[in-house]
């Protein structure tokens, strides 16, 4: 399995779209496409890996016929399924200890968005909260929390799902067909590959900071 994971990540890194193209390479593709998804979506502590560039990453897949346009569905699952899963946790965890550490790994300015999108607008916020990362996380979370019903939310979160996943595969599906894409052709396919794992290192790098931010004591710690 490993050996297969390396063989992934040396075809992306150097564009090889033979190997990608193999259907257990694709099959693999299809794999962490999916799992990044519903992690992404769904748990706080991986809010941090990259959902909308993926997306695009996907189309452009696609185009290349890496994989089959049939994953668009599935993506839309992972999504659902991801928030749902988010949900459940605010939900279940709302008045715990549990669901405040939790909490305190996102920003205050990310959960403040949280909290004027829904009071101003309701759930029907959690359309747009997709297109804001980290919100997206946060936002089925406290949903969750304030116990707004399940049926409604679980059919605005197919919704938004269909609206978030559509749109940008969509759009990475466009951009291939651009004379500017088959101009700079490796250019193009560089940037899309790499921006994820950009995006990614950048996530982790923030995640370490503010980790080690809140360890470093303060000024009231440090008095006798």
């Amino acid at each position: 399995m490993m050996e297969q994971f390396s063989q992934l990540a040396h075809a992306f890194m150097t564009q090889d779209l033979a190997t990608l193209s193999d259907p257990r390479m694709a099959f693999m593709v299809c794999c962490v496409l999916l799992t990044f998804l519903v992690l992404e979506n769904g748990f706080i502590p991986t809010a941090f890996l990259p959902g909308d560039s993926l997306l695009i990453l996907t189309g452009v897949l696609i185009y290349q016929e890496v994989i089959s346009p049939w994953v668009v569905p599935l993506l839309v699952v992972a999504t659902f399924v991801g928030t749902w899963l988010g949900y459940m946790q605010g939900r279940f965890l709302g008045h715990t200890q549990t669901y405040h550490r939790l909490m305190s790994h996102m920003e205050e300015k990310h959960k403040q968005k949280v909290f004027y999108l829904l009071n101003k607008y309701g759930i029907l916020t959690l359309i747009t909260a997709r297109y804001i990362a980290f919100v997206r996380t946060v936002y089925p979370y406290i949903v969750g929390a304030t116990e707004i019903p399940q049926g409604r939310f679980l059919i605005v979160n197919l919704i938004s799902s269909i609206l978030w996943v559509s749109p940008l595969v969509s759009l990475g599906y466009y951009l291939s067909h651009t004379k500017l894409a088959a101009q700079y052709e490796t250019q193009f396919l560089s940037i899309i590959l790499y921006l994820p794992l950009v995006l990614l290192a950048a996530g982790l790098v923030a995640l370490i900071w503010r980790w080690l931010v809140r360890r470093k004591p303060t000024p009231e710690q440090n008095k006798p």
